[in-house]
């Protein structure tokens, strides 16, 4: 008789330091952004959010091209206990700064 699938652990429990990172992230970032970046990196698209923690990862790598890829290296080369990427929000002007003399 088959054995039922192991339960996924909860990555909360799994990767604490990311989800209390996460949480940071939301008030510095903007709750809107951080979690539209997970989605998009849980569903495959890199350069949105990454992180590893404790042999467990949540995301996509960012893209070689990305300034962030050289820490990503850094963080499994060296086997980090924690590290975790996110893009950035993107700069959104008005159109008065559109229009602003240099």
């Amino acid at each position: 008789m088959s054995q039922p699938a192991a339960k996924q652990p909860d990555m909360r429990t799994a990767m604490p330091m990311t989800a209390a990172w996460i949480e940071r992230k939301r008030l510095d970032m903007g709750k809107a952004h951080v979690n539209d970046c997970l989605r998009r990196a849980i569903a495959g698209e890199p350069g949105r959010f990454y992180a590893l923690e404790g042999g467990h990862v949540l995301g996509t790598p960012f893209p070689p091209t990305s300034p962030v890829d050289q820490w990503q290296q850094y963080a499994v080369v060296n086997g980090v206990a924690f590290a975790a990427f996110i893009a950035e929000p993107a700069v959104v002007q008005t159109p008065a700064q559109e229009r602003a003399p240099c």
